[in-house]
């Protein structure tokens, strides 16, 4: 787990959240983790449009529970090889689903769909109105932005790493040093690894696709 103590989380408009944290379901054997990449690059593969208008989505509403329906549902089951079906948290599914388009834009200019832009601010209301999950995931990925931003390279070096092998943990603690500066003064945020992972996924794709619209990369 990672993480990082400060007093108050402010985000967006002023909502002040506490978020604890995180998200519950972790993916701790290779098999499970091989499936949950698998699922995220097979809903890139087969669909994406509604991958792209994923991120167009703020996440904890019902319009992102459909798309992931969708997404993962029809065609992408989710199945640990030998073991029963399992139900991926829906923020590590963005993240997964994140790294797939970032893998799939490399050298290319598809991401600039100015009908399916990422989802900008969102009002106090807004925020009010999803769930803990939700709430949990737009602090995480006001957090992540500011990492993008701060260590750019950091955050490649973490989204290349295998996540079954200890290069991941090599390339997150060089990211450490820019955890604290980035949390607002104050509260206490706790991810697993994987949920960073996504969170920093989804960061990294909101900046590709701003730069590409504004004729940066």
């Amino acid at each position: 787990m990672i993480r990082a103590t400060i007093l108050i989380a402010t985000l967006f408009v002023g909502l002040s959240l506490v978020p604890t944290a995180a998200f519950a379901q972790e993916f701790r054997n290779v098999e499970s983790l091989r499936a949950l990449f698998s699922t995220g690059y097979c809903a890139v593969r087969n669909d994406a449009e509604d991958a792209r208008k994923l991120f167009a989505t703020p996440p904890g509403t019902k319009e992102e529970a459909k798309l992931l329906r969708t997404l993962v549902g029809q065609v992408c089951g989710f199945v640990v090889y030998g073991g029963p079906a399992l139900d991926p948290d829906r923020q590590l599914m963005r993240g997964v689903i994140a790294e797939a388009l970032l893998d799939s834009a490399r050298g290319k200019k598809k991401l600039a769909d100015s009908t399916l832009t990422p989802f900008a601010n969102l009002s106090a209301d807004a925020i009010a109105a999803m769930d803990a999950k939700g709430q949990a995931s737009v602090v995480g990925l006001d957090f992540a932005q500011c990492i993008v931003a701060a260590s750019p390279d950091g955050v490649k070096a973490v989204l290349k790493s295998n996540p079954e092998w200890d290069e991941q943990d090599q390339a997150f603690e060089q990211l450490q040093p820019y955890f604290a500066p980035c949390l607002p003064n104050g509260a206490q945020m706790t991810f697993s690894k994987l949920a960073l992972r996504g969170l920093l996924a989804e960061a990294s794709y909101r900046s590709l696709y701003f730069k590409t619209l504004a004729g940066k990369n």
